[in-house]
Order: structure tokens, then C-alpha cells, then sequence
């Protein structure tokens, strides 16, 4: 990501300052890198993502470019200045907390609760948002598992590793998981979801043997890196 100023982070603009357009780009990139993505995301991905043409995309990467919310490389794709992560991560932020809402408390599945989320994440303020998750006891992840990004620097994250780096015999909790849709599926129905509690059982250059209350299951590294913990104990990561 290319590098900013102290003073270009700090003249962070607010949510109202951007169209939900402007803002369902950003968050499309957010959430390409969060899938997985190294480098520069796309213009056809982006626009299959959105539903959109190549040559509109490409207009709204220009003019988002133009206001430092994206970095835009021809024929490679594009990037998200630090300024425009921030205000990606508040949009998701918000998204995720409502989701976590609608599914805890009015029933929803998590996709309905995703897919409801998507229409109050543009129309709530950031105190607004606030007060949500201090209702919801500030959850670290929405219900299919992906990270509530952390916006507020009042509130730091709380220390966290990923499921691959902690040491054999070690039992931590699962507080986030960040994978591609089929992956996510593949361990939400293996038992690896936020909350569940893990321990490493043995690792090796294959991946790594899970148990969890619902049985075992084989993970190999790639897998294991997408998945976040808290160790129990404030246990150790491996070297």
C-alpha cells in the first residue's frame, strides 16, 4: 500500500462525505484483500463483484483515485490509500455489528443477516454505530465469522494470533475467520466458527489436527492462517 502522510491519515473524511456507491467500491476492495487477495485488486473483478461494467468501474476507480481513497495502476488494478481503508473499515464495520444484530436477536441466518445488514451499513452514523456494538457487548466478528474492524483508537484490539501459531497441546478461541466463501463453509461446517474453542492435538508439514467439542478435523496451512484465536491463558505462540 502505497505510503501516506501523517497529515493525509490524520484528515480522515467522514462516511457522509462519500456516496454509498463510492463506499460499496471500497469495501469491495476491502473485501477482495480480506478474501485473500495480494496486490492490486482487479477493474474486471471489482466490477463482476459489483455487478457493473468494466468501463464504469473504471470511471468510479478514477475518480475515487482522484480523492486518495484508491491507488489506481493501469492493467494491474488498484489499492486502498490508507484514508480510504479507514473509511472501508467503517462501513464494514457497521455492516457487521447490524448483522450480528439481526442475528442474535431477530433470528436471522447469518447470509439473511449479512445480505439485510447491507442496506443499514450506508444510513448509520459512527456514534450510532458506537452505541450498536456497545449493546452488543462489542463483539470481534459478525456471524459468518468475519472481523468487526476495529475503528476507534480509544479501543485497542485485544491480542489475538492465528491458529497456526500456537504451540501443540495449546487451546485458544476462535474470534475471527477470514476466508473465501468455500473455505468459510468448509469450516463453519467442521466446527471452526467464532467462539468455538480449539486445541492444537499435532502439526506438522501437512497442517495441523484440530479438537474441538464436536470432534477433530485436519487443517492444512492455509486454512489454519485464515483462521484467528485467542490462546487461553494468554498462552504463548510458537516460534
Amino acid at each position: 500500500m502505497p505510503e501516506e502522510t501523517l497529515t493525509e491519515v490524520a484528515a480522515i473524511p467522514e462516511l457522509d462525505s462519500t456516496t454509498e456507491s463510492e463506499q460499496m467500491y471500497l469495501i469491495t476492495v476491502a473485501q477482495a484483500v480480506e478474501a485473500g487477495i495480494s496486490g492490486p485488486v482487479s477493474i474486471s473483478k471489482i466490477a463482476q463483484d459489483l455487478g457493473v461494467s468494466i468501463p464504469s468501474a473504471n470511471e468510479m476507480v478514477k475518480k475515487l483515485s482522484g480523492r486518495n481513497l484508491l491507488t489506481y495502476e493501469p492493467y494491474h488494478g488498484v489499492e486502498l490509500t490508507a484514508v480510504g481503508s479507514l473509511l472501508a473499515d467503517q462501513v464494514l464495520r457497521t455492516r457487521r455489528l447490524w448483522a450480528t444484530f439481526l442475528a442474535e436477536h431477530l433470528g436471522f441466518s447469518p447470509v439473511d443477516a449479512d445480505a439485510q445488514a447491507c442496506h443499514l451499513e450506508h444510513a448509520t452514523s459512527a456514534e450510532a454505530a458506537d452505541r450498536l456494538a456497545a449493546f452488543l457487548g462489542n463483539p470481534e466478528a459478525g456471524p459468518l465469522g468475519r472481523p468487526i474492524p476495529e475503528v476507534s483508537s480509544s479501543s485497542p484490539r485485544r491480542p489475538s494470533v492465528r491458529l497456526g501459531e500456537i504451540p501443540v497441546g495449546a487451546t485458544a478461541e476462535v474470534i475471527s475467520v477470514t476466508a473465501a466463501d468455500r473455505a468459510l463453509e468448509f469450516l463453519n461446517s467442521e466446527g471452526i466458527a467464532v467462539g468455538a474453542h480449539l486445541t492444537v492435538a499435532a502439526s506438522g508439514s501437512t497442517g495441523l489436527l484440530i479438537e474441538h467439542s464436536g470432534g477433530s478435523v485436519h487443517l492444512n496451512q492455509q486454512l489454519a492462517g485464515a483462521v484467528e484465536v485467542r490462546p487461553f491463558g494468554g498462552g504463548n505462540a510458537s516460534a
